[in-house]
């Protein structure tokens, strides 16, 4: 395999986190929930950029200030980070584009490359920026930096979801305890958690745009901020003219029971190899059965787990499990660094040949103590939970998922969310099917197995002015001159359907059918 540490940095920014010191969080903690400001709610300030990236892009920076529930205000209120940036012609288009950031939880404000590529994409328009409730540069951010050494997205390969043992239950115990800590921090800290959704978001956003004095806007989501421009269309119609749906995790679809999801994704490894038995006959000599390699390649698994020692030899390692759903969960995450390899990975696997899967599973990037900088993690599991609203599953009914696919635990977080502690404060219609006739323009990486093209197939029933694109041999938030071409495009007039002759310009990689000596 040539999945090099390097390369495991470049596919682990959607899930790597960070923390702050206690000692802050008690602080900033105590001063919001003591708060009493009387001034006007809500309000916009003007302030000095909270990252030097904001501050070297020119970005007018302001503070928002909300209350934590819309519905029924109270003492509880919410600061945000906002930043306009204009083109560098000063000569903008009439309609700002406004990202919604994914993670959820993750920020970009401190990532110039990262904003720079949103310029690159929306064109000469500006682009307001936000960190929505919660996140790290927000008052409060719910932080639950404990949570990163176990959480299945942000510890990534090594999580205790994934090595930490050969029974699931183990495995289960050691995520559900940091999960259950973290409700009890959160609540304990006076945050009202369960206005942290996409509900809420929404409204934070559309009070923003009206302070802005924007008549409508572009919307652009990543990952799970797709999911929020969802919400945003669903909530405030009149304030949108168009949406950029970038690789989408769209939460009326991921809040399914977790087996079904896991399995609609799982097709993604297969028709991967699909791929490569069409195009090249030594692979089809080689995986004959490459319909089933997969499961046999996880029953070998099963059947003799790969096992490893980690950590040093001054008594303070461990040793790390790897079996038939650990291997499936690592491709998961993994797949667009290893799809060119992964038919020989899987021959030599049935061939009881484990030679090659120290690099697979990234041994020599082992992390004891994992950190997450750009995460606020508690918001993470309040997102994710909170926009569950009352499809929020029981701790039963994670068990009995767990006990039915044990892969599911280095998955998707929604089973989770069974130790939350309560139900997201939504309305009862959140997680329908989005109706509208906005027009969007969805994007989605060939080799993402989180948020393939089925999820806009399904979205389109409900929204019929919805295109969306594949791009070739590409991955979660896919990055190529096609994508800011074809944003660009659809911005310019979002009814007029795309030219996506590009799709392709990103060759697949050349199967490798002989493992790498």
């Amino acid at each position: 395999m040539n999945i090099s540490p390097c390369r495991y940095d470049q596919y682990r920014g959607r899930f790597l986190t960070g923390a702050i010191s206690l000692a802050l969080l008690t602080a900033h903690s105590f001063a919001y929930a003591q708060s009493t400001d009387s001034d006007t709610i809500p309000r916009l300030e003007s302030t000095e950029c909270v990252t030097e990236a904001l501050t070297e892009l020119g970005a007018d920076c302001y503070t928002f200030h909300g209350h934590e529930n819309w519905d029924e205000p109270g003492d509880n209120r919410i600061q945000m980070p906002v930043a306009v940036i204009e083109p560098e012609n000063g000569e903008a288009d009439d309609v700002p584009v406004f990202f919604f950031p994914g993670g959820p939880g993750y920020s970009s404000l401190g990532l110039r490359d990262y904003m720079e590529q949103l310029r690159k994409d929306i064109g000469n328009r500006t682009l307001v920026t936000m960190d929505h409730r919660g996140f790290i540069h927000s008052e409060p951010a719910l932080e639950c930096p404990d949570y990163a050494a176990v959480s299945p997205y942000h510890n990534i390969i090594h999580t205790p979801a994934i090595a930490s043992s050969l029974d699931p239950m183990k495995r289960l115990e050691a995520i559900t305890s940091e999960v259950e800590a973290c409700y009890q921090k959160l609540s304990d800290e006076g945050i009202d958690v369960a206005q942290y959704n996409q509900y809420a978001v929404a409204r934070d956003v559309d009070e923003i745009r009206q302070l802005l004095e924007y008549d409508v806007i572009d919307a652009f989501g990543s990952s799970t901020g797709s999911g929020t421009v969802l919400s945003f269309i669903q909530y405030h119609p009149d304030s949108i003219r168009a949406a950029i749906l970038g690789w989408p995790w769209f939460n009326h679809l991921r809040n399914r029971a977790p087996v079904d999801e896991f399995y609609t994704a799982k097709q993604t490894f297969t028709d991967t190899l699909a791929l490569c038995a069409a195009e090249d006959e030594a692979c089809r000599e080689m995986l004959p059965n490459w319909m089933l390699a997969v499961d046999r390649a996880r029953r070998t698994l099963d059947s003799r787990p790969y096992i490893v020692d980690v950590g040093g030899d001054d008594g303070d390692g461990e040793t790390l499990y790897f079996d038939g759903a650990a291997f499936l969960d690592t491709l998961y995450l993994m797949l667009p660094g290893a799809y060119a390899e992964l038919p020989s990975l899987l021959a030599d696997i049935q061939a009881g040949d484990y030679t090659r899967l120290r690099e697979f599973f990234l041994i020599d990037a082992y992390d004891p103590e994992p950190e997450a900088p750009n995460y606020a993690l508690g918001y993470f599991l309040a997102h994710v939970c909170s926009d569950m609203g009352t499809n929020r599953p029981t701790r039963e009914d994670s068990i009995a998922a767990v006990q039915t696919e044990p892969a599911i635990l280095g998955f998707e977080p929604p089973w989770v969310c069974g130790w939350w502690g309560e139900d997201g404060d939504l309305p009862a219609e959140h997680n329908d099917p989005p109706v509208s006739d906005t027009p969007a323009l969805a994007i989605h990486g060939q080799m993402d197995p989180c948020c393939g093209t089925r999820w806009s197939e399904h979205v389109r029933q409900t929204m019929p002015n919805l295109q969306f694109v594949e791009y070739q041999g590409l991955g979660h938030n896919p990055v190529n001159e096609c994508r800011s071409t074809m944003i660009s495009a659809f911005l310019d007039d979002p009814y007029e359907p795309v030219d996506d002759s590009c799709k392709n310009e990103v060759a697949l990689d050349p199967w490798v059918i002989e493992p790498p000596q």
